[in-house]
């Protein structure tokens, strides 16, 4: 059995710790709370679909658009939703 390991992202410039290989709508349910859909919407969210296919938890992951519900934690990764700094810009 492996054995859980720790890791740090970055989550709206707030460094934070997770284990890795969490999906990140896990994440964005506990330390991000109101996030919201994509601008276009503008209305609070969650994880819809859960397999990538409504694009309901879009965020943006080291300067790409990702689906949340597809992305997985990995060591320094910087997340941002659509709350974050610099959100609508």
């Amino acid at each position: 059995m492996s054995e859980d390991r720790t890791i740090g992202v970055i989550l709206d410039g707030v460094p934070s710790r997770c284990a890795e290989g969490l999906p990140l709508t896990s994440l964005l349910a506990a330390r991000a709370p109101g996030w919201r859909a994509s601008p276009r919407a503008g209305a609070p969210r969650g994880m819809f679909c859960g397999m990538g296919l409504c694009f309901e938890c879009m965020v943006e992951v080291d300067g790409r658009p990702a689906r949340a519900c597809l992305e997985t934690a990995r060591e320094g990764m910087k997340i941002r939703t659509a709350t974050g700094p610099g959100a609508g810009s």
